[in-house]
């Protein structure tokens, strides 16, 4: 399970609150540390977060 702590809790689609419980897409660049039976990333940058009816393939740049 990958926990994280975003500072803004809109979707970057239509800018709707995300909620608990709701499906979301999240984009985010790291370097994989290690790998063992799990995959290891260190510090990754969250890039991009949308609700899952709002992807459609295209991370929007502000």
């Amino acid at each position: 399970m990958m926990e994280i702590c975003l500072g803004v809790t809109t979707c970057d689609k239509c800018g709707e609150p995300m909620k608990t419980g709701q499906n979301i897409v999240i984009i985010g660049l790291s370097t994989v540390a290690n790998t063992n039976s799990e995959l290891e990333v260190r510090e990754p940058e969250i890039r991009y977060a949308c609700h899952l009816d709002c992807w459609d393939g295209v991370e929007v740049d502000y």
